[in-house]
């Protein structure tokens, strides 16, 4: 079998770990499997209320190889004050995966050190995201917040539009130059109050590449990008489902090598549940159902599962300057196992996330989690989750 090495960044061969995983059924193919760390998402969303619930997003996370995920804000009600955050920390407390949220930007928490030391432990920092606002907005947050770490969906809600100029489809009205606007509007606006590290959430353009480039020279910016980013191109939108925001854009290839030049730091999901989406455009909320599949998407895209594993793993545990053993994980007792040559079609009525609104749904992928492991024990075998 062979192992992804996290601290050294390398798959190795290992005879001997095979005899101490205790597989649930007879094993054979041991050469061609994977046992790597559990994935970290940066960017994942949970909506309560009749949506997605911790249940679900524990069980779809999971079943596509995520343990650690960082909660944005925009749950009914916002993530913006101690008494909700207690609230979503209650009810994920017995879930397999381990949690941790951010703060609205433009909530009542001003200091996340006055926190209790439980839910203290529980944020990574404060977040615009799913949350409208303007350039007053951001003033008067960073005005009154103690800096800290800020994920911003970087966005300038004045200009409209579903999707980006050019393409063939309704609300075209989308500038591209929107979101490297708002990403120095942030950066510059959080810097004048003493806010100095940033994390640009799925970056979607050239002109934003370059300007987290160049204001690198003032602040600590990382920034990320999603599966479908990587994937699409504006004339591959058929679906609904694959209305997203910020919008799928002509510069897939440019992200795909800003990724590989480690201008772009991680991957992370944006996995946005919703019921069934209307079919006209105009109507459809934003967002795709995909954790259960990002892994495969990314394999897909980029061929390189030592480079997706980074991505997945020591990347964006770098982002937020922790280790596994901050979050209680030891490898291996969890791990997740990894078929790199597997393929199959997407088939989104069959997700475990209460969300089927995949972009990726019909599509055929490569590699599949074939297990995950959870302290020492396997909770999740080749489809179907293990009871103790």
């Amino acid at each position: 079998m062979v192992v992804y090495d996290v601290h050294k960044n390398k798959l190795i061969e290992d005879e001997n770990i095979c005899k101490t995983m205790n597989f649930p059924e007879k094993m054979n193919n041991f050469e061609r499997l994977i046992l790597s760390p559990g994935f970290v998402d940066l960017h994942t969303h949970v909506r309560l209320n009749e949506g997605e619930d911790y249940n679900t997003l524990s069980k779809a996370a999971i079943s596509g190889g995520f343990l650690i995920l960082n909660i944005q804000p925009n749950t009914r009600p916002l993530i913006d004050n101690e008494d909700v955050l207690n609230d979503h920390v209650n009810l994920s407390t017995k879930s397999e995966v381990v949690y941790n949220y951010t703060l609205s930007l433009f909530g009542l928490v001003n200091d996340i050190n006055s926190l209790s030391q439980s839910l203290r432990s529980k944020v990574t920092g404060f977040s615009t995201d799913g949350i409208r606002y303007h350039s007053e907005d951001l003033v008067k947050a960073f005005s009154t917040k103690k800096p800290t770490m800020v994920f911003d969906h970087s966005q300038l809600y004045e200009i409209l539009g579903d999707f980006y100029v050019g393409s063939n489809l309704p609300n075209s009205f989308r500038t591209y130059s929107n979101e490297c606007i708002a990403i120095f509007r942030t950066v510059m606006t959080g810097l004048e109050y003493g806010f100095s590290c940033f994390h640009i959430q799925h970056v979607s353009t050239l002109e934003s590449l370059e300007t987290i480039t160049y204001l690198r020279k003032f602040a600590k910016i990382s920034c990320e990008l999603t599966p479908h980013h990587s994937f699409f191109t504006p004339n591959m939108i058929k679906h609904p489902n694959q209305k997203i925001n910020p919008p799928i854009s002509k510069y897939r290839d440019e992200l795909i090598q800003a990724l590989k030049k480690g201008i772009i730091n991680c991957f992370a999901t944006d996995h946005a549940p919703h019921p069934e989406k209307p079919l006209k455009y105009e109507d459809a909320p934003y967002g795709s159902s995909h954790i259960e599949v990002a892994f495969s998407v990314y394999l897909t895209v980029f061929s390189d599962i030592r480079l997706v594993l980074e991505n997945l793993t020591r990347n964006p545990l770098h982002v937020l300057s922790r280790s596994y053993t901050d979050f209680g994980l030891q490898f291996p007792k969890d791990a997740v196992l990894i078929d790199p040559e597997a393929e199959y079609m997407v088939e989104a009525s069959r997700f475990f996330s209460k969300g089927k609104n995949c972009a990726f749904d019909g599509y055929k992928l490569k590699g599949k989690i074939l297990g995950v492991r959870k302290n020492g024990r396997w909770v999740y075998w080749n489809g179907e989750f293990i009871d103790e």
